[in-house]
């Protein structure tokens, strides 16, 4: 959904995966760029994309090793959000790339970003993505839906690396 709403504002992205099979579907969904991590230096190409600037920031759900190539794929005073440990509870990233060229790494969990909130803004937010989803700016992936008798099958298919969009319970 970030890249639908990028998309949407005009950002253009670039877009990281570890299958040639996530290509299309992110194009799909409106990416610009995509590129696998298993196929060359990344930073290289985002410089070649960018034609030298690099990205202005990053929004990173993997953490772990990837971080350090994301960071250093962003231009001098970019930010990298981080949001998730897909690779765990770990990451790494060069000191220097802060030190000497102003990157700031910022973590983001909905729950502590939300947890100051009025109810009115709260409800402005929920206002917002509803009004964003009705107009289809931004549309869940799905993938494989099940009766919800079969919750376990579900859940096992959730935990799945290659499920291909979101697992859903449905009452059909």
């Amino acid at each position: 959904m970030f890249i639908q709403y990028a998309h949407h504002q005009g950002v253009k992205t670039i877009n990281l995966v570890r299958r040639n099979e996530q290509i299309e579907e992110l194009k799909a969904l409106g990416a610009d760029e995509v590129i696998n991590i298993n196929e060359g230096d990344v930073v290289a190409k985002v410089r070649e994309i960018t034609g030298g600037r690099m990205a202005y920031g990053a929004i990173d759900c993997v953490g772990g090793e990837l971080t350090k190539v994301v960071v250093e794929s962003v231009r001098d005073g970019g930010t990298v959000l981080i949001y998730g440990l897909l690779a765990g509870p770990e990451l790494k990233a060069g000191i220097l790339d802060f030190i000497f060229r102003g990157v700031k790494l910022e973590g983001f969990h909905m729950g502590v970003w939300t947890a100051n909130f009025s109810p009115e803004q709260f409800q402005e937010l929920v206002g917002h993505t509803m009004s964003l989803l009705g107009q289809k700016i931004i549309e869940p992936l799905v993938g494989p839906k099940f009766k919800f008798q079969d919750f376990k099958e579900a859940i096992k298919k959730s935990l799945e690396a290659q499920h291909g969009g979101k697992v859903l319970l449905v009452s059909e």
